[in-house]
């Protein structure tokens, strides 16, 4: 799959295979003090198929830290809610330690369009994410003059067909009014689906940070907790591979000012150039930046 390899090195520069994460991952925490036994692991990925194959990130992840819990449904979105967040956080081993992966996905086929998908039994080519490119269809849909104006490029996925998001389905219009306010600067990027994957990263990262943030027990169940967030890769075959673009570890308000440690550069290496991907600085500070939990919030 050499443009598919091409593709992924353009728009995806340091992504690691799922095994070799799984790896930086656990070698950071154990050095730390987290182990299978006081880690109650979760992820917030989309509910997609292609995402719990055998050997892959989820189900390797799991394997290691013994137990998986699901918070995610389509696009990576938290929507477990709080109330599933509640219910993980109350799940930890006493004064035990959470780790979270969280990320949405996009498909690279043998072609190199990104967002496209080959997948196994299925001689069609099909869209990954589904939920996310649906959503940037629709968003486009009612902004059709400014796409003609050249605001709004069109992506080379566009015309495969939709045969499973509806216009009616709660999670999809979630993420399109998440989505919409996010697409300023998509004009200027190397390519629009990237560009839409590497948002909703940030609708993902931010929904829960507002989890934890509003849940105010949080530190009376867990003594610590990890984030890793980034965009899955999927591919037909050589397995998928997994963008790395956050690795956080948080404790008591009581404890270092409450400030987040940041472990991204110990366990992955350099964060990825993005500005050649993204096109602006100010897309790249929103990715790579802070979390903004407020910002186009919606109560989950």
């Amino acid at each position: 799959e050499r443009r598919a390899e091409e593709a992924q090195g353009r728009f995806f520069p340091t992504a690691l295979l799922s095994s070799d994460l799984d790896e930086a991952i656990a070698r950071t925490l154990y050095q730390r003090g987290f182990t299978p036994q006081n880690t109650l692991f979760a992820h917030s990925v989309c509910s997609d198929e292609v995402n719990n194959k055998d050997e892959q990130l989820v189900d390797v992840m799991v394997s290691r830290w013994q137990e998986g819990f699901s918070l995610g449904g389509l696009g990576g979105l938290p929507f477990a809610g709080k109330s599933g967040f509640r219910a993980y956080l109350h799940h930890v081993p006493d004064s035990g330690k959470l780790l979270i992966l969280f990320a949405p996905h996009v498909g690279i086929d043998g072609e190199g369009r990104v967002g496209a998908l080959q997948r196994e039994g299925q001689s069609a080519v099909s869209k990954a994410c589904g939920a996310a490119i649906g959503s940037y269809k629709a968003i486009q849909a009612k902004a059709e003059q400014a796409r003609k104006e050249g605001l709004l490029p069109p992506s080379a996925v566009r015309d495969i067909p939709d045969y499973d998001n509806d216009p009616f389905d709660p999670e999809l219009g979630i993420i399109i009014d998440l989505l919409t306010p996010r697409l300023k600067g998509l004009e200027q990027a190397a390519e629009p689906i990237t560009f839409v994957t590497y948002m909703m990263y940030t609708i993902v990262r931010d929904l829960l940070d507002n989890c934890i943030k509003e849940t105010p027990d949080v530190w009376e169940w867990a003594s610590e907790v990890a984030l890793v967030g980034g965009v899955m890769v999927n591919r037909k075959s050589g397995g998928d591979f997994f963008q790395p673009l956050s690795f956080e570890l948080r404790r008591s308000v009581s404890v270092a000012n409450g400030r987040p440690t940041d472990v991204y550069r110990e366990a992955f290496g350099p964060r990825p150039d993005l500005l050649p991907i993204l096109g602006s600085e100010d897309a790249v500070r929103r990715v790579l930046g802070p979390s903004k939990p407020g910002e186009g919030a919606v109560s989950l």
